[in-house]
């Protein structure tokens, strides 16, 4: 039975996405240190980010699984696999710092450099073997060579 128009109370949306890993200290470094997310939560358990109105919270788990491969994602043929996956977009500005960062860090990438795909697509592998894909919008957001 739906409600009615009247009886619906305003609902603000979050989102939560949880994940697990066998080091917390090395999904930390690469989640608040070279990609520049915000903690909200932090210990040698778990950390967590408020992203949008998302919330990453990422739990130490002994059984934790690595992904396998590069993941398959729509609209990118970099892939095969079934494993998780997703996107970050940064701001412009801070892009070339976020893939300096990433690259001085030896970060698995999927290339040298990002990508322009109608924005600037930089895949890279979290520290669970999660694809990543590092974004940004502006045509300049990347020097071209």
């Amino acid at each position: 039975m739906s409600l009615s128009r009247s009886e619906r109370r305003e609902v603000v949306v979050r989102s939560f996405l949880y994940l697990h890993t066998g080091d917390v200290a090395a999904t930390r470094r690469f989640y608040s240190e070279l990609l520049g997310l915000d903690e909200i939560v932090a210990s040698d358990k778990v950390v967590g980010y408020r992203i949008g109105t998302l919330q990453l919270t990422i739990a130490k788990h002994e059984d934790a699984r690595m992904g396998e491969g590069w993941s398959q994602q729509l609209g990118w043929t970099g892939g095969a696999s079934a494993s998780p996956s997703f996107g970050l977009e940064v701001a412009d500005e801070q892009f070339a710092n976020v893939v300096g960062r990433l690259r001085a860090a030896s970060t698995l990438s999927w290339s040298d450099e990002p990508t322009w795909v109608g924005y600037w697509s930089f895949p890279v592998a979290d520290p669970m073997g999660n694809t990543m894909e590092v974004s940004a919008v502006g045509s300049d957001a990347w020097p071209s060579a």
